[in-house]
């Protein structure tokens, strides 16, 4: 009985996983082709095959569903090149310029996010989304430091901040520049001085 009991908890809690997986999905979908001011709640629960209801059960607004996009990516790609073999000053400058040209055809989407961030989160909230990603920096700082490659002078969390406001302050400048500009190129760019500061 307790058995059953606990297949149901899980067939419930795989079945959330899922349904979350679509919005954001269907959202990353419509935001890219769309538009972020042209898309509805009502368009992404279309796509995603969901109630309307449904998805307030996950997110209050659009805002967080964006959120947690930009989010899921640079997690993503950050903990991909930290489980590579070989020196990580390429990997890191390969990761960044790559990043910067996934979002050059998508600058207004980007600036959209990063004003939502600031004016939809509360201060701790924004706090809490940096510090996941200084965490996941960290340890993949920690790991070079290990290896030889960065030096032991610089803390690998100090490596970490610092990293993460220079792409923060490359997406903000990238934002309000002109179109035409490339942000894997200025990524590129600014990490290539970055990495040589901190080598050993």
């Amino acid at each position: 009985m307790v058995v059953a009991r606990e297949a149901v908890y899980v067939n419930r809690e795989e079945k959330k996983r899922i349904t979350e997986e679509n919005i954001i999905d269907a959202a990353y979908q419509l935001f890219s082709n769309k538009g972020y001011a042209l898309t509805t709640v009502a368009d992404i629960t279309d796509l995603a095959g969901v109630a309307k209801g449904t998805f307030f059960n996950y997110f209050r607004t659009k805002d967080e569903v964006l959120i947690r996009i930009q989010k899921s990516l640079f997690l993503t790609e950050i903990t991909q090149i930290s489980g590579l073999s070989g020196p990580f000053t390429p990997r890191i400058l390969t990761l960044v310029q790559e990043l910067g040209n996934s979002f050059n055809e998508h600058q207004t989407l980007v600036r959209i996010s990063i004003q939502q961030l600031l004016s939809a989160s509360s201060p701790d909230t924004i706090q809490s989304s940096m510090q996941v990603k200084v965490d996941v920096l960290t340890h993949m700082f920690e790991k070079g430091q290990q290896a030889g490659e960065f030096t032991e002078d610089i803390p690998a969390n100090e490596m970490a901040q610092t990293a993460l406001k220079l792409y923060m302050g490359s997406l903000v400048n990238w934002c309000t520049s002109g179109a035409g500009t490339s942000l894997g190129d200025q990524l590129l760019l600014s990490f290539r001085i970055f990495t040589r500061g901190i080598q050993n």
